[in-house]
C-alpha cells in the first residue's frame, strides 16, 4: 500500500501538476487589454526612442500559446507599463517568436520573430532581455516565470543596473 501511495505521489508530482496546470490554463487565461504590451515591429524605431529617452529596452520574448508569458505580462510587465515606467525608465516591448510574425531588426532588416529570437539566444519563453539602443545585451537574460514576488525585485534590479550601465557610457 505504501508503494502504491508513493507511486501515486511521485506520478502526481512529475506529471499530474503539469497536465492539470496546462488543462486549467489552456485558453482560459487572457491578458486584459489595458495590461497588454505593445508588440515590437521596428527595432530601429525603438532604438531612436531609447536614445531620445536615454533608457534601456526590455524585450519580452513570447509565443501565442505560452500561458507563463501571458501571466508575466498581466502580473508584472503590464502593471509596470501602466505605472508609467515606459518610456521613463525602460521601453517595454513584446517580441512574438512565431515564424509568421515579422519585425525590423536593429540593423533594419525584415526578420521573422522566431529567427530574431533564436539569433539573440532565446531558447525558452518567456525570456526577458534588456538591451541598449544598438540592441546589445546589458545584463544576463531573465528566463522563465513562475510568480511575481521576488521576480519583481530581480527585474527592478536588472533595470536599475542596465540604466547605470547606460549612464556610465
Amino acid at each position: 500500500m505504501r508503494k502504491l501511495l508513493l507511486f501515486f505521489l511521485l506520478s502526481n508530482l512529475l506529471f499530474g501538476g503539469a497536465f492539470a496546470e496546462e488543462d486549467a490554463d489552456d485558453d482560459v487565461f487572457v491578458v486584459p487589454k489595458p495590461l497588454r504590451l505593445t508588440i515590437a515591429e521596428d527595432m530601429t524605431a525603438l532604438s531612436k526612442l531609447a536614445r531620445d529617452n536615454d533608457v534601456p529596452i526590455l524585450l519580452m520574448f513570447s509565443t501565442e500559446d505560452c500561458n507563463y508569458c501571458k501571466r508575466l505580462e498581466a502580473e508584472v510587465l503590464g502593471p509596470m507599463r501602466l505605472a508609467g515606467i515606459d518610456p521613463q525608465r525602460v521601453i517595454l516591448r513584446k517580441v512574438m517568436m512565431e515564424e509568421w510574425e515579422f519585425l525590423r531588426d536593429f540593423a533594419g532588416h525584415e526578420r521573422d520573430g522566431e529567427g530574431f529570437g533564436i539569433e539573440r539566444g532565446v531558447e525558452v519563453v518567456p525570456t526577458l532581455q534588456l538591451v541598449n539602443a544598438a540592441g546589445e545585451e546589458l545584463v544576463p537574460k531573465i528566463v522563465g516565470y513562475q510568480a511575481s514576488g521576488l521576480y519583481d525585485a530581480y527585474l527592478e534590479k536588472a533595470i536599475e543596473v542596465s540604466q547605470m550601465l547606460l549612464d556610465s557610457k
